[in-house]
């Protein structure tokens, strides 16, 4: 060993000394990174100008990290995630490029203009409503835009304001839900505007609610009705079915013709023999006439004679009664006010996967067997009994049984676990690093360094002498 040593000299002794070295310290300090915490992300698709700053709060607060993804994705240590989140929170980061009401806070506010303090108050509620939408489920970033009319003086008819959002979603689409709930917050916090005047976008431009009138408003709503009428009913008959033939095995679909016309009836009714008195007069008079006659004597022609006679006359007497009642008819005034929103008519369909067992043999195929007449007939009459069949109203029931088409996501399902089904739950992606890692460094030593240290120790065939002068 130290004549081998000795042969090969000290200059590549100490050359291969300092390879040796050079790679060690290569290894150790890869080996170390690799056996360190692994890192995890702490923000994605920041901007630039906020994925400063946030480093810059990292290190003050003695934070490692690594940027990657052209400088938008920000890793730190996975056990200190929770930590600088809360951290970069407090002080308001990421803020996703939008501007809140701490634009006010800034100290030349007073020597502004007008226009500029209308700008900087309608780019603080846009902030503030962009922040807001962002930090609902679902919803990775979210632009707002404003439009508020000033009221022009001596002006009869006022502009009403809108507004238009794009939404940079997290998966593929949002509830109607959760659309109507954004056009409500962005109405509600907007001073003059309604929720027919929002309009709203994703990232690829597809849309999502479109500004319209009172009309287009109103058959939203009828739709939106209609369809969570029938969602409600799918649901209901589907718990019902698949508690019997299982999750999953029942195919539900609800078609309900809804009535939304406004109706209002007044109806009044009168009760002959119902009538009471009301009041009673009665009027009683009596009456007395003589009537006398008056006679021609001899008398009248003799001068100083009595020239009249008196003849007996005829007495009359008359008496009267009358009497008045008035009678009260009872009545009923009955006003019914009939909303929209009533059941016209009601189709359910139903479709149950019959009965499948495994097949006896290892890789025997599972056998299909379809379900009973009465176990259907005892499925419709629990659908009927669920939506509350109406036969006069011309419901619609049908309940058949029918195979189901297993996909391959069905049968992976059913799959017996593997022997490395254990590797699910383990870090892949950390486990390929170590030993790419180590395969490279095998590679390195025994086709690089090994070659190179044995070339410097054993050196190359002595030269010739030169021959000396004769």
């Amino acid at each position: 060993m130290f004549d081998f040593i000795l042969k090969a000299g000290p200059n590549r002794l100490y050359a291969a000394l300092a390879i040796i070295a050079v790679v060690a310290a290569l290894l150790f300090s890869t080996f170390v990174r690799m056996g360190g915490e692994p890192k995890a992300l702490l923000f994605a698709g920041v901007e630039m100008r906020e994925a400063a700053e946030i480093t810059q709060r990292l290190e003050q607060a003695d934070i490692a990290y690594e940027v990657r993804g052209d400088g938008t994705s920000i890793f730190v240590a996975r056990s200190r995630v929770p930590e600088a989140r809360m951290m970069l929170s407090a002080e308001g980061l990421p803020s996703r490029g939008s501007i809140g009401y701490e634009i006010f806070d800034q100290p030349d506010a007073l020597g502004q203009t007008q226009f500029q303090q209308n700008i900087n108050r309608l780019r603080a509620l846009e902030g503030e409503l962009a922040r807001t939408i962002a930090s609902l489920d679902g919803i990775a970033s979210a632009r707002v835009h404003l439009v508020l009319p000033e009221r022009q003086l001596f002006a009869r008819d006022a502009e009403q304001p809108s507004a238009s959002i794009v939404l940079q979603l997290r998966r593929d689409a949002l509830t109607p839900g959760q659309v109507r709930a954004i056009r409500n917050l962005v109405a509600s916090a907007t001073p003059g505007l309604t929720t027919n005047r929002v309009t709203i976008v994703d990232e690829t431009g597809n849309l999502l609610a479109s500004a319209s009138n009172e009309a287009g408003a109103a058959a939203e709503a009828v739709d939106a009705r209609q369809v969570a009428v029938e969602e409600r009913i799918r649901r209901t008959v589907t718990d019902i079915v698949e508690g019997v033939v299982g999750s999953g095995n029942a195919r539900v679909q609800v078609t309900a013709e809804m009535d939304f016309n406004r109706v209002e009836e007044r109806r009044q009714t009168y009760d002959p023999e119902g009538r009471v008195v009301r009041s009673t007069s009665t009027s009683e008079g009596n009456s007395n006439s003589t009537q006398r006659t008056q006679g021609v004597t001899a008398g009248a022609n003799v001068p100083d004679g009595n020239a009249t006679a008196q003849a007996p006359g005829s007495q009359d007497s008359d008496a009267t009664s009358q009497e008045t009642v008035n009678y009260e008819i009872s009545n009923t005034l009955r006003t019914e006010i009939s909303e929209g929103g009533r059941l016209r008519r009601l189709s359910v369909a139903v479709a149950v996967d019959g009965v499948t067992t495994p097949g006896e043999g290892e890789n025997a195929a599972p056998q299909y067997a379809p379900r009973s007449a009465e176990e259907m007939q005892r499925l419709t009459q629990l659908v009927r009994s669920a939506v509350g069949f109406n036969e006069q109203r011309g419901d619609v029931i049908e309940v058949v049984n029918a195979q189901f088409a297993r996909t391959a996501a069905a049968a992976e399902t059913t799959a017996k676990p593997g022997m490395f089904d254990f590797l699910g739950n383990l870090d892949v992606m950390r486990i390929i690093e170590l030993a790419a890692m180590l395969i490279a460094s095998l590679a390195f030593v025994f086709f690089v360094l090994r070659p190179l240290i044995t070339g410097l120790v054993r050196g190359g065939p002595a030269a010739p002498a030169l021959p000396g002068p004769a």
